[in-house]
């Protein structure tokens, strides 16, 4: 794991950081030079207006329910019938009614977000998201859930107070409403430029506080699960071997049988957990979205 500007620029010192809070307990950070200013809110606003964003990005959230709906308009495109295209003004009239405003993704299209998460995501070696939440006063965008993931909350404008749970002691649980949210062990009021690291797994919940609108971005840190590791072990195990694909007679199959027991034995025996862990992780990486520069589309 590298010690990035961008790493610092969230939690300050790395190293007590890491000793202390990484995959282990939430914190909250106040850090020199935080990232406030890579998205805000006259983005959020500007993203809209812009009319390019289509449902899948944006979501309008009521007070701890799911997505409300509807905020999307149909355009019509080169003859396509296009249905999902975000419309603005239906979505201020949801804020005006109490709505939260989330915004997916943005690293797929906000440069500067995309620049930042792809860097922070190479120092962790894990494909990083990041997702905009706007959340009017007094309101709560989500009840308490789990994520699958590390994050980093980076309070942007407004304040906003956050009740943090204790992280689950095993592998068994699910992402989503936590209905036993378990212990509360940190409950604190993040102030714009504060950070509050969650770790992995541990429920949480927010409301906008001191009468003003909030808004933060979320650094969405996703690791490996079982899965990962287990499709990984069936690449390795067909690497490097060559098979007839279809024998005829039964002794063509059973040579097959035994060939393929016999390298998978081998293959199997040379690698290690941690060879296995790394492979899947940097599957997992290899996969993420890249920041790219800007066009030269043949302008002065």
């Amino acid at each position: 794991m590298d010690d990035s500007v961008i790493l610092r620029d969230l939690v300050g010192d790395v190293p007590a950081f890491l000793a202390e809070s990484w995959r282990r307990v939430p914190r909250v950070l106040r850090p020199a030079q935080p990232p406030v200013g890579v998205f805000t809110v006259r983005d959020l606003e500007q993203s809209l207006a812009g009319g390019l964003l289509r449902a899948p990005y944006v979501a309008v959230l009521g007070a701890g329910e799911n997505p409300v709906d509807p905020i999307v308009a149909p355009r019509t495109v080169a003859d396509r019938h296009l249905p999902d295209y975000v419309d603005p003004e239906k979505v201020s009239q949801r804020v005006a009614e109490g709505a939260s405003v989330l915004l997916r993704n943005i690293e797929h299209w906000h440069a500067p977000t995309a620049a930042l998460a792809y860097e922070l995501g190479t120092s962790l070696g894990r494909p990083v998201e990041a997702f905009f939440f706007l959340t009017p006063p007094e309101r709560q965008a989500l009840p308490p859930h789990r994520d699958d993931a590390d994050v980093f909350v980076v309070q942007v404008q407004g304040q906003k107070e956050w009740t943090v749970h204790s992280t689950p002691t095993d592998g068994r649980w699910d992402r989503g409403r936590a209905e036993q949210p378990g212990q509360v062990v940190l409950r604190a009021r993040l102030a714009p430029g504060e950070v509050l690291y969650l770790p992995r797994g541990a429920a949480h919940s927010a409301v906008a506080a001191d009468g003003s609108t909030s808004a933060h971005l979320s650094l969405t840190v996703r690791d490996i699960g079982v899965a990962h590791l287990g499709a990984v072990v069936q690449r390795y195990l067909a690497a490097e071997l060559e098979l007839p694909p279809r024998p005829v007679e039964e002794t063509g199959l059973l040579d097959a049988a035994t060939r393929l027991l016999e390298h998978q034995r081998v293959r199997l025996a040379e690698l290690t957990p941690r060879e296995l862990l790394d492979a899947a992780r940097a599957a997992a990486l290899a996969l993420r979205h890249q920041p790219q520069g800007t066009p030269n589309l043949g302008g002065a």
